[in-house]
């Protein structure tokens, strides 16, 4: 379980802290045909230093928490790196036995300013994924999977005020069981407006 980030690579300023609400879509193959899974989310990030950030999203379905670095930064680009850890419940995986997902992995994000307004988002990832049934819970790990899951994404952001922003963003995994070899690929497609406020001192 994965889906937008809805992130650039440009990290929230110390002092400030960006709120925002995202309606997301997967796409995944279910037996032989294709589903798609609704998934509205809450994010925030909030500025620790000159050269990072740290934040989440919380979905229906689970939680995941992390960090952004900016490694370099240009008049018209950034890089950053933004490693993060999940938990997520899928009650629609593609054998209906692995709902339960822990994930860890990272995203390096390359932002290109077109102009003030519009900016346009690269990224790569790659994610590993501990899967399950509810046994897991129990200290059973009986149908257990460890997968792999590189990845790439495009977005595009455009400022419609200094502390308001939209974003969409489009994407795609491709998931690798360690044990039992290749999956179906997984896509996304999310939506996000984020607002951005100063700290309360």
């Amino acid at each position: 379980m994965s889906g937008a980030r809805n992130l650039g690579a440009a990290t929230t300023p110390a002092g400030t802290t960006d709120v925002g609400v995202s309606l997301n879509t997967l796409a995944f193959e279910r037996g032989r045909e294709r589903a798609y899974l609704p998934n509205p989310e809450l994010t925030f990030r909030r500025g620790a230093g000159e050269n990072w950030d740290w934040g989440g999203r919380l979905t229906l379905l689970g939680l995941e928490l992390g960090t952004r670095h900016r490694l370099a930064e240009q008049s018209a680009w950034t890089l950053s790196v933004a490693p993060s850890a999940g938990v997520w419940y899928v009650p629609v995986t593609n054998n209906s036995t692995e709902p339960v997902n822990l994930r860890l992995g990272a995203q390096a994000l390359l932002d290109y300013r077109l102009s003030r307004a519009w900016t346009v988002t690269g990224g790569v990832s790659m994610m590993g994924t501990f899967a399950g049934p509810l046994t897991v819970f129990q200290g059973r790990f009986n149908g257990t999977h460890l997968l792999a899951s590189p990845g790439g994404s495009l977005g595009i952001g455009f400022r419609l005020r200094p502390n308001l922003e939209l974003r969409a963003e489009g994407g795609l995994e491709l998931p690798l069981d360690l044990r039992e070899g290749r999956r179906q690929p997984t896509g996304y497609a999310g939506l996000t407006l984020r607002w951005r406020r100063a700290d309360v001192r």
